[in-house]
């Protein structure tokens, strides 16, 4: 698996490492914000309520005195002194508008009421009765009237005359004032939010948009409209932070005052917040990526070179310099390479020179022992065809050892001058391989050695092309020689020759049942003078092979080896285009 380049990698690395700071820094900033401003905003609507309360105690203060004064005025005094109910009710008319209430009561001593008047038709005496009762109860001084759906802050005071023992209680008055609009409107003035009024699942009156009062019905009769501090009311035209206060705990009917303050200015300012550490965030990790580039640049521009240095030196090319440069680090690294590569050079040049002189000392020493025992094998014969008749010898049969001997001494000078030829000496015709493979047969078979050698062959039909026969016949027969030599220790040698045509070009397989290849050797079986397993050998018969097959524009390889033998695989071209490529190779 590749790895991505070294500036890539500091790269990725550095805009990750800047990207989770800067996003972690800034994600901390906006929830320090809005915390900040959630606890604002928590702390705005609880002063807003306490704003409410407060200003509902001056007012109930206020009214508090001028209901004490109206309960002070000898005229209504006197007028609650009448036992007549019509009489009270028609003289206390007065009394009404003078006091400027939306609400105007009295009642007997024992809390019956006797006279009302209020702006609300639908306020009945039945509904004072029974808000007095509750009142005087609770003993209650100011009280939130709440019924058929009109709700008044009402103000009780005793109407009493004498004083001390001779006190006298001649009645009760209550002067009260609807809340409505108008009132939740002046509330809303003083606290700085959206008021609410409530009475149990019913909404009294309010100063929210018009589009969102029946939701809040609504979420009112759903029962999703809690009384708690804090809690969110999610309405048609926006968002709320709610707090409540109870103006009127009866169990039937409670009224609550809920303050709102809405949230759309704080989302708006949330989302530019938002959007401004988004852009700051995204301009930070570009600029970081900007610098750290030109900086990764900058460290790794040598690493560079010295990468394509250690590459270079790979693929042997001993000769690639470089310029150290960079950190004192990076420069040391690059002055010890390049000291290094000069020692390998002179290693390198002092190695070819020695494997050199060592090949021509083993190559000098193959040849000279051949030859002096083929020399040897001529003179000998030579002094017993001298001495023949003497001796009564069959000249005949000297004479052949003698011509043996020759040609050995010619075939090994003619695979001398085959190997130390770099133009092919091949002459492509048409041939068939078939016949090829037979002639090469015979001519290891004419060794007395091998005789007997079982040389097993599978070939295709038709197997003819272009190719040199001669030469490719001392290839076959060097293979063949080659491989009866591995197995002829201790049995019989055992061959077998595969031969077929695949992708419109020859392959043969030569494969000998002998203890294989030493992986030492394998990789330089077909350079010249390395033999392995052959006392005799001179190293020189698979180099011939490889040289041959290479003028034909083929190959040749081990395609398999181990203890139970080894396979040779010859490649070459059957097509006549190939001559083409050959012909070209001839005339270089």
């Amino acid at each position: 698996m590749a790895h991505p380049p070294l500036r890539t990698q500091l790269l990725i690395a550095t805009v990750i490492i800047v990207f989770t700071l800067t996003g972690t820094t800034l994600l901390i900033v906006r929830h320090t914000v809005a915390s900040e401003i959630q606890k604002q905003v928590h702390e705005a609507t609880q002063e807003s309520v306490r704003t409410f309360e407060s200003v509902q105690q001056q007012r109930e203060t206020q009214l508090s005195r001028s209901a004490e004064i109206l309960a002070n005025l000898p005229t209504l005094k006197a007028l609650m002194t009448t036992d007549h109910a019509p009489t009270i009710q028609d003289g206390s008319e007065t009394f009404w508008k003078l006091s400027g209430s939306d609400l105007f009561v009295l009642a007997r001593p024992n809390h019956m009421v006797v006279a009302l008047h209020a702006n609300q038709l639908n306020w009945t005496i039945d509904a004072s009765q029974k808000q007095i009762d509750r009142s005087t109860k609770a003993g209650e001084g100011a009280s939130w009237w709440y019924d058929n759906g009109l709700l008044y802050w009402a103000f009780l005071q005793p109407i009493t005359a004498g004083s001390g023992r001779d006190l006298q209680q001649l009645g009760l008055l209550v002067v009260g004032y609807q809340v409505d609009a108008t009132v939740v409107q002046q509330l809303a003035a003083v606290t700085g939010g959206q008021i609410a009024l409530t009475s149990g699942t019913t909404l009294i009156a309010s100063n929210l948009p018009t589009a969102d009062v029946p939701q809040l019905q609504k979420l009112l009769q759903d029962g999703s409209v809690q009384p708690a501090d804090g809690k969110e009311l999610v309405l048609k035209t926006d968002r709320y932070a709610s707090s409540s206060v109870v103006l009127h705990d009866d169990p039937r009917s409670p009224v609550r005052c809920y303050v709102m303050m809405p949230l759309a200015p704080i989302d708006s300012f949330l989302s530019r917040m938002n959007r401004t550490i988004f852009v700051s965030g995204a301009v930070a990790v570009f600029l970081a990526a900007l610098v750290f580039g030109f900086v990764a640049r900058t460290i790794t521009k040598p690493l560079e070179n010295l990468v394509a240095g250690v590459r270079a030196l790979a693929k042997g090319d001993f000769h690639y310099t470089i310029r150290p440069e960079g950190s004192s680090e990076v420069f040391e690294l690059g002055r010890t390479f390049s000291q290094m590569r000069e020692h390998l050079l002179a290693s390198q040049q002092q190695r070819i020179e020695t494997e050199r002189i060592a090949a021509l000392a083993r190559a000098s020493s193959s040849i000279s022992h051949d030859l002096r025992h083929y020399l040897a094998t001529v003179v000998a014969n030579a002094e017993f065809l001298y001495e023949a008749d003497q001796l009564r010898v069959d000249k005949r049969e000297i004479y052949e050892e003698i011509k043996m001997a020759s040609n050995q001494m010619t075939d090994l000078i003619d695979s001398l001058r085959e190997l130390s030829s770099q133009r092919s000496a091949i002459s492509p015709v048409p041939s068939n391989l078939t016949q090829t493979i037979k002639q090469a047969i015979e001519a290891v078979r004419s060794k007395p050695e091998f005789r007997n050698a079982q040389i097993s062959v599978t070939a295709e039909d038709d197997l003819s092309g272009v190719f040199d026969p001669k030469k490719l016949e001392r290839v076959l027969f060097n293979l063949l020689l080659n491989a009866c030599e591995a197995t002829s220790s201790g049995s019989k040698p055992n061959i077998q020759v595969d031969a077929r045509i695949h992708d419109d070009q020859f392959e043969v397989r030569v494969k000998d049942h002998g203890p294989g290849v030493a992986e030492a050797i394998r990789k330089t079986l077909f350079d010249p003078f390395v033999s392995f397993g052959k006392p005799n050998g001179t190293g020189l018969g698979l180099a011939i092979v490889s040289k041959i097959v290479q003028d034909h524009t083929g190959s040749a390889s081990i395609e398999s080896s181990s203890t139970a033998g080894t396979t040779i695989l010859v490649k070459l071209p059957r097509g006549e285009r190939n001559m083409a490529a050959i012909s070209q190779t001839n005339v270089a």
